[in-house]
């Protein structure tokens, strides 16, 4: 129903807030493919926000991984989750099932809470969880920098 009233209006853009989440498996499926079939149909662009990388990689051509409301890593969908830059992007991978047992990565737990957002650590955001953090985390800020073909990750290790 919602996408209905969303589509009276005839949009250029719509912005999909965790659409499928709560929702049964063979729906949910249903419901990816009608929106990736109005989207490529009414050439419609979307903003999919979703906490499921698996379901970013099935509906979405790019995408952008946030941590602590900062973007940490971004590239073309592909890219990004076959080639992970960012610690934070390869434990969000190394958790999702893969039923080829030849196929899974190693899984990344991170440790620790996720820090307040309205008191943030200093330097790397990530920091305080990242197993891969050195001394120079807790001071530098990382920006954005390239790591491929319109691919950028923001990572103290990659400077």
């Amino acid at each position: 129903m919602v996408i209905v009233c969303a589509l009276v209006l005839g949009p250029q853009f719509i912005i999909a807030d965790e659409p499928v989440s709560m929702l049964d498996v063979s729906i949910r499926a249903e419901i990816l493919n009608l929106l990736r079939g109005l989207r490529d149909e009414r050439g419609i662009s979307m903003l999919f926000i979703t906490h499921d990388l698996s379901t970013a990689a099935y509906f979405t051509d790019r995408v952008a991984v946030m941590y602590l409301g900062r973007i940490v890593e971004i590239g073309p969908t592909h890219e990004v989750l076959s080639k992970p830059k960012h610690p934070y992007t390869q434990a969000l991978l190394s958790v999702i099932p893969v039923p080829n047992p030849r196929l899974r990565r190693k899984r990344m737990i991170l440790q620790g809470e996720t820090p307040n957002s309205i008191d943030l650590p200093g330097g790397c955001r990530f920091h305080p969880r990242c197993p891969l953090a050195q001394d120079h985390c807790k001071e530098l800020d990382p920006q954005l920098v390239d790591v491929g073909l319109d691919h950028q990750a923001a990572c103290c290790l990659l400077l």
